[in-house]
């Protein structure tokens, strides 16, 4: 808090003071003093005046001093109320209640919100889990019938289903994950061996090398995620999708290479970004924008990292980097 400030909110009691001040020495002056002696009293009722105000102006300025660093270096700052003391100030204490009282008003709506988003994550879990059983009658039924188009969009259909599962779960990785030691050819193999009729019936030719590598991760979510990405390339033109693991120090990469149509380049950078479809979904009419941002979301409560290089007309790569690859 700079001193003009300070002052600037002190107008009306300086104002009186130097209308007292004047009027003490209009009254003086009637009474026959003298001129230095009334500028003499008028000084020093003045400097009076202003020394009141200077315990103030310091114990304010250090409170708010504080709480503005305090501010500043706070991540979260709706916490402020939380971590602040009361002051001893009139003004300081109304403020430290206000906000104490609009902090316990942002908790409880929060606390609305989060038990609104359980109920509904907990209603899409049940709904996934109920529509999974006519969806394997249907399949059932079309093996028995052996008609490849229906089971193909069956199979279609249960992808979609699992993708709602786990965006409705992304928000709380955390309570529902594993570390554990996994090789990258073992992810791999189950999402290949789980989408082979997938993958045969879109003609794909899929190349691995280098994936004896071990990494610590939960293989479900991971599983899912190369399933994520492996539908992309699919999608977008792909022929062959190769999967290679690197070794960096520290860390395991896994990458996954298909010679589809590719991203331009001025759109690289947003394909993560949720709802972003872009020239191609647009072309192939039938892509939500979900995909990659939910596979950057989870990588990211997972502490893993997920890059992307392409070339148009040349296909696309993707990097899943494992941080850490021993205990």
């Amino acid at each position: 808090m700079r001193v003009v400030d300070f002052l600037r909110g002190k107008v009306p009691f300086l104002a009186i003071l130097f209308m007292a001040t004047g009027f003490m020495a209009f009254l003086l002056r009637l009474l026959g003093q003298s001129p230095f002696s009334i500028m003499y009293i008028a000084a020093v009722m003045l400097l009076g005046g202003l020394l009141s105000l200077l315990p103030e102006f310091l114990t304010k300025r250090r409170y708010y001093g504080e709480l503005k660093s305090i501010m500043e270096n706070l991540d979260k700052k709706f916490l402020l109320s939380e971590i602040i003391e009361r002051p001893d100030f009139v003004e300081g204490q109304l403020l430290y209640d206000t906000l104490g009282d609009a902090g316990k008003s942002m908790n409880d709506e929060i606390a609305g919100y989060k038990n609104a988003y359980k109920e509904y994550r907990e209603f899409i879990e049940l709904w996934v889990h109920e529509i999974k059983t006519p969806i394997a009658g249907a399949k059932l039924i079309g093996e028995n019938a052996q008609n490849a188009p229906a089971l193909e969009e069956l199979d279609r259909i249960e992808f979609f289903v699992e993708q709602a599962l786990y965006y409705a779960r992304s928000n709380a990785v955390e309570n529902d994950y594993i570390i554990k030691p996994a090789l990258l050819s073992d992810m791999v193999g189950d999402v290949l061996k789980n989408n082979a009729k997938y993958l045969i019936a879109n003609r794909i030719s899929v190349r691995t090398s280098a994936l004896d590598l071990r990494v610590f991760t939960d293989v479900k979510w991971v599983s899912f995620i190369i399933r994520q990405i492996v539908d992309n390339a699919v999608k977008y033109g792909g022929n062959t999708i190769e999967f290679f693991g690197e070794s960096r120090g520290n860390s395991v990469a896994l990458f996954i290479k298909d010679d589809g149509q590719g991203i331009p380049g001025h759109e690289a950078d947003k394909v993560f970004e949720k709802g972003f479809t872009g020239s191609n979904g647009r072309i192939q009419g039938h892509s939500t924008g979900l995909g990659l941002y939910l596979c950057r979301k989870l990588c990211h409560k997972l502490g893993l990292g997920l890059s992307l290089e392409s070339t148009p007309g040349e296909g696309t790569t993707l990097k899943i980097v494992f941080p850490i690859n021993e205990l």
